[in-house]
């Protein structure tokens, strides 16, 4: 079901990239200002601050070992079937994503540059994806961190975790470019933050994490998603990078940015 949803997604964003995003570009001309000021805003962000201080404190307070242990022999949200429940809500983070960036649409917009818009939605969606993906299985190598249930190297920090936190950023992110009453904004955001807690506890009560693990997962992720969105999706278009998918000699994509003008 992943392998599909992976393929779907990467599909679906390669066409809408290749309809919407095709201008008159000139050469590439970095703003590194902008490139600085995506990247902090980022960081400052609750939600990439906030999972990492408190891994921090877990990790001072010496509960992490501890913690895990008692989520995964007490089962007390996922009766045993935490792993399956985590793929389930990665899908669904995925899904509302993409539904999301469908329906979003940059305020005063027509109806070319709302499409082109979504286009790189999707496109930067699924770029992040693989990024994050790339990022956390080289982190995990790197911290050699072994898994609650004993797997080498496999623990730190938490891929599920990271992804699924991709998704539902861009998805919060979306809400605010969606005409709808502010508190149903509020609640839906509320809603997905959530998501990204249960689809943490799953995997530490799988025995698959720890509570460190899976809280600077989710800080990775929300990171990448939140530092692609301020570069590339807001602001007027003069402003934004734009994003292309290009075919490669020999076979392959490659997805280029430049500011367009």
């Amino acid at each position: 079901m992943g392998d599909i949803m992976n393929r779907t997604l990467l599909a679906v964003a390669a066409l809408a990239a290749s309809a919407g995003l095709i201008g008159c570009a000139g050469a590439p001309s970095m703003s590194w200002e902008r490139v600085g000021d995506s990247a902090q805003r980022a960081v400052t962000s609750a939600d990439v601050w906030a999972p990492v201080a408190g891994a921090a404190v877990i990790a001072a307070g010496g509960w992490d070992h501890s913690w895990q242990k008692s989520a995964s022999n007490h089962d007390w949200f996922f009766g045993g079937d935490a792993n399956q429940a985590a793929d389930r809500m990665l899908n669904l983070a995925t899904g509302l994503s993409v539904v999301t960036a469908l329906v979003a649409a940059p305020k005063d917009a027509g109806s070319e540059e709302t499409w082109s818009w979504r286009g790189r939605n999707l496109a930067l969606l699924t770029a992040d994806r693989y990024a994050v993906t790339g990022f956390v299985e080289e982190a995990k190598e790197w911290s050699g961190r072994e898994r609650p249930d004993g797997i080498p190297d496999d623990s730190f920090p938490s891929k599920h975790t990271a992804v699924t936190a991709v998704h539902t950023s861009f998805t919060r992110r979306n809400l605010d470019y969606i005409d709808m009453d502010p508190t149903w904004r509020y609640t839906a955001k509320a809603g997905l933050y959530t998501l990204d807690g249960l689809t943490a506890l799953s995997r530490v009560e799988g025995d698959k994490h720890y509570p460190t693990d899976v809280l600077v997962g989710m800080a990775v992720g929300n990171f990448f998603a939140n530092f692609t969105y301020n570069l590339f999706l807001e602001g007027p278009p003069s402003e934004r990078y734009n994003v292309a998918v290009v075919p490669e000699t020999g076979g392959g994509m490659s997805l280029r940015a430049a500011m367009l003008f």
